[in-house]
This record gives structure tokens, sequence and C-alpha cells, in this order.
């Protein structure tokens, strides 16, 4: 795949909007602390949307397309069983938690909540997890004896 002018010019537009946004918005923020939480101007509901928001992002759009031509129809099956409600519950009852207790994410919750352990804890299973559940998907499926060569 060669990307063309075309291509480049989409980037240099998207990059150069990002950039202008940040530009035209640096004086009102003053801390790590207003732009990552808006100086708690921002309502529940809003941040709950966004944490949603936050977790359809390319592996969802495009991986799931790929599942789901390779796969079929079991792949809305693993996303809409799985991973929407999961959302759903921490978008509904979690973040009020995480919103009340001013974290500005989980790892930090479980710090506030618990303690350092806790968080280490969480950080290295998700790592864990993360390896395993690469492994399994990038591991190519065993040749079976009816798709064997012959």
């Amino acid at each position: 795949m060669v990307l063309t002018f075309i291509d480049y010019l989409i980037l240099a537009v998207y990059f150069a909007f990002v950039i202008g946004i940040g530009w035209l918005l640096r004086k009102r923020v003053s801390s790590s602390a207003d732009f990552l939480t808006s100086a708690r101007s921002v309502p529940l509901w809003i941040t709950s949307l966004a944490f949603v928001a936050t977790n359809l992002g390319a592996q969802e759009l495009i991986g799931m397309c790929a599942s789901g031509a390779k796969y079929g129809i079991m792949t809305s099956h693993f996303y809409w069983v799985g991973a929407i409600p999961a959302m759903l519950f921490v978008g509904l009852f979690m973040m009020p938690f995480y919103y009340g207790s001013k974290a500005r994410s989980v790892p930090e919750y479980l710090k506030l909540r618990y303690d350092e352990k806790t968080r280490a804890f969480n950080a290295i299973s998700f790592a864990v997890m993360t390896l395993f559940s690469s492994a399994t998907t990038k591991r190519p499926a065993p040749l079976t004896p009816s798709a064997s060569p012959s």
C-alpha cells in the first residue's frame, strides 16, 4: 500500500486541526487536572458517555469488521454479550464512584480506595491478560485433517 498526496493532505489537515484546538485552548488549561477533568465542570452523564465512547476504538471498528468477515455472526455475539453490558455497567454504576472520589482513572481509584499494592496488582494482571489475549488472537488456527494439504 502506497500513500498518495491526498492521504498526506488528510493527515496534515488532521494534525493542524488538533494542534490548532490545543493552541486556542492553552490559556484555559493551567494544570493536568484541568486538562483531564475539565475542572470538574462536566456533568456525570457526559463523563459516562465519554467513557463508553473511548472503548469504541480502532479494535472495535476495524478488528470486529475483519473478525466478522472471517467468522461471521459469532463476532457480534461476542461483542453484544460481553463488551456492551460491561461498558454500560461501568458507565452507569461505577462512574459515580470514580467521579465522587475525584479519581481520573481506575488505577488511581484503586490506589485511593485501597493501597498501592492493589493498584500494582491490577496493573500486572491487566498486562498479563493483554499478553494472553494478544497471543490467542495472533496464533494461527491448527490445521484440521480435512483442511491439511495433500
